[in-house]
């Protein structure tokens, strides 16, 4: 089953306002691909410059499929939210 992991960048000062935009996105995730699990994190601790790193993980029953990647990405895009977003896949370990 696949697990798609996405994080990116957010600056302290930034994390008030982009937390919500964040959530509603991953509202809209879920409405449109049933049964997904979406779930966000952040390090626990900024870094020196201030920066946090969130982790926004996505998870379903049948595994992530590229078709719900790309979706992902792309809403991603619409709503505006951060443009450097890293996205990587990962497996069960066999």
């Amino acid at each position: 089953m696949k697990t798609l992991y996405v994080y990116y960048k957010v600056p302290v000062t930034e994390h008030a306002a982009l937390r919500p935009k964040v959530e509603s996105f991953q509202e809209r995730v879920r409405q449109t691909w049933p049964g997904l699990v979406a779930t966000l994190l952040q390090r626990p601790e900024p870094s020196a410059e201030h920066v946090e790193t969130w982790m926004e993980i996505y998870q379903h029953p049948a595994g992530v499929s590229g078709e719900t990647m790309a979706s992902i990405a792309q809403l991603a895009i619409d709503m505006g939210l951060p443009a450097k977003r890293a996205a990587e896949v990962f497996i069960p370990l066999r």
